[in-house]
């Protein structure tokens, strides 16, 4: 399950009349979840009610495009995605930022149709459409008015292998990337923290560098190496279509297989992903940045999305660091008051990945009290079981996310794609709900003592350049 869907800001002038006509379809629809929710959260103790089973009709392609479709006629609206199993773990060594890279390439124009006119069309039928990029795949998705499938489906089709990256276009998406790394990344403060957590933690899985890349590579990056990428991964043996919403199933697959059919299969891919190997001993790191208050930031390495333990550790996630009321922030922020700011996240992906706390100390407390109040709240999950009530909490958390992810075509969407093509499992959307509610308190216990071992642990402290003891060269990193 993927409980936190990337950002994708969409452009306020892709906001069209299209989305308030169906305003009151898409507020029927949610009434209607609503009152599924309601149902299912008072009734997970007697499995009685369930969130309405999705049918999924699916096909693969001669070529090995595999497509999901699920019919929807609450809005005259369809959804589709282009899921390509690509990210940030497929790039090589010195050729990191490929993958972020080409989900910008790709709106930059076919033979067929001119750069930026891609989205163009969109608009024109008074849709919108965006993309995003992971560390496991690249998803361009379009939500339309149910009538333009055909014209949505060209497009796509389009732009799988007809292309054009010529060296104006490639040197001017490569400066927009790396002013987006600057924006997000080397200009904000501790905003290269988690990048050093990364670095740190992963010693041979290609989770060690972010989605973003590097500078260095984006700079050394040639077209001849951007134009094998695109050969290589964005091709239908290599991608997954899912359309939901407003279509018939036969027609909508009469137009898959028009627009598809004609696109030739690449080569097999050869995935040789190293498998990272167990952590023996915590590994610490200090940083002394330009910052006016010390931080640390602290990751423990987890299991893949959709494995058994994932589950328990999901629902762990949500008691120790959903919300103000989660246990990590209301310990160091309200109770104790040694931190500003304390934040955490489960990066569940499709190979196993991190769980990991970041907190911005307050004036006067250094980052071991942080890290030792922490450690108090994560002994305390291992020594005792949680209660019943914030299990359950949990639970309701983890169910809304499923609900949500139901009130529109988009949603389902995102999805779908993602349990077919990272979990492997379309169906999935239907049975996880199960799997949350059938975890206990000891398998949270026991999930916790597994995983939340100091030898399994990465530490990055960041210290005020001014700093006693730490006032170093820029850039300057201590490994102990």
């Amino acid at each position: 399950m993927r409980i936190s869907i990337q950002d994708r800001p969409i452009s306020s002038s892709k906001q069209t009349d299209f989305m308030t006509r169906n305003s009151w379809a898409e507020l029927a629809r949610g009434l209607a979840l609503a009152l599924a929710a309601l149902l299912f959260l008072a009734g997970p103790a007697s499995g009685a009610v369930k969130l309405p089973h999705i049918v999924i009709h699916s096909f693969q392609l001669k070529n090995g495009l595999r497509v999901y479709m699920v019919e929807d006629h609450q809005a005259p609206v369809a959804s589709v995605n282009v899921w390509y199993h690509v990210g940030s773990k497929d790039e090589r060594t010195g050729g990191t930022g490929f993958a972020h890279l080409f989900e910008h390439l790709m709106f930059q124009g076919t033979a067929s149709v001119s750069p930026e006119q891609f989205s163009d069309y969109i608009v024109r039928t008074g849709g919108v459409d965006n993309a995003y990029t992971t560390e496991d795949a690249t998803v361009f998705w379009e939500t339309f008015p149910s009538n333009q499938l055909p014209l949505v489906l060209w497009l796509e089709a389009d732009r799988m292998r007809n292309l054009e990256i010529t060296d104006p276009i490639f040197k001017n998406e490569r400066e927009v990337v790396k002013e987006e790394r600057r924006m997000k990344f080397d200009n904000p403060p501790y905003g290269t923290v988690i990048e050093k957590l990364y670095e740190a933690a992963f010693a041979v899985h290609p989770y060690h560098h972010m989605t973003i890349g590097s500078m260095a590579d984006l700079d050394r990056a040639s077209l001849g190496d951007i134009r094998s990428f695109y050969d290589t991964y964005y091709v239908p043996n290599n991608a997954a279509l899912v359309i939901v919403g407003d279509i018939v199933r036969s027609d909508a697959e009469d137009l898959v297989r028009k627009y598809f059919d004609p696109v030739a299969a690449g080569p097999p891919i050869s995935r040789r992903i190293p498998v990272e190997p167990a952590q023996q001993a915590e590994r610490r790191l200090k940083l002394a940045q330009d910052v006016s208050l010390p931080a640390f930031v602290e990751g423990f390495h987890m299991p893949a999305d959709g494995t058994p333990d994932s589950y328990p550790l999901r629902l762990a996630a949500k008691i120790l660091s959903e919300g103000e009321s989660s246990r990590i922030y209301r310990r160091l922020v309200y109770e104790k008051q040694v931190a500003v700011e304390a934040e955490s996240s489960a990066d569940f992906t499709e190979d196993p990945n991190l769980f990991f706390v970041f907190a911005v100390m307050n004036d006067g407390f250094a980052p071991e009290r942080g890290l030792a109040e922490v450690a108090t709240e994560l002994e305390r999950l291992e020594n005792d079981p949680v209660s019943s009530a914030e299990l359950a909490k949990a639970q309701h958390q983890i169910l809304r996310t499923f609900i949500k992810g139901r009130e529109t075509s988009e949603s389902l969407a995102d999805e779908l794609g993602y349990d077919a093509v990272v979990l492997k499992d379309p169906e999935l959307v239907n049975d996880e709900p199960a799997r949350f509610l059938a975890v206990t308190p000891e398998d949270i216990q026991s999930a916790a003592r597994k995983y939340f071992a100091r030898e399994n642990a990465t530490v990055v402290e960041v210290y005020p350049r001014t700093a006693s003891g730490t006032r170093t060269g820029r850039g300057e990193e201590k490994h102990y």
